[in-house]
């Protein structure tokens, strides 16, 4: 996900994002919430957003985006992504320099989360 992600920026002359540890771990805990309590959202049923997930992480950020998928595969997720206009927007962002990424199994396929950061 992370290479084709880079490689579809960089074709476009934006700079490649770099793979953020930080990062992944906000992504993974929200995908493993939302896998557990049975949500799907970026909002979760506490109310808590993705600034709220990293602000409680102490990772610094003037902006930040969010994609997540429910998907049978990270080819699929990827996929559906570029497809939709706001998710692809954030795949674009020229603001964002960091990313996030991970995937955990849920009942019916896999859920996918990516965090996005300046």
């Amino acid at each position: 996900m992370l290479s084709d992600l880079n490689t579809r920026r960089t074709a476009v002359g934006l700079p490649s994002l770099a793979l953020d540890p930080q990062l992944c771990q906000v992504a993974r805990e929200h995908a493993l919430d939302m896998a557990e309590r049975g949500y799907f959202d970026h909002v979760t049923p506490e109310g808590e957003s993705p600034f709220d997930r990293l602000d409680r992480a102490h990772i610094r950020f003037s902006w930040v985006g969010e994609n997540i998928a429910l998907d049978g595969s990270p080819t699929m997720a990827d996929h559906d992504w570029w497809n939709s206009l706001e998710h692809r927007s954030n795949m674009l962002q020229p603001h964002f320099a960091r990313v996030g990424i991970a995937a955990v199994p849920a009942p019916d396929g896999e859920l996918f989360v990516e965090d996005f950061s300046d």
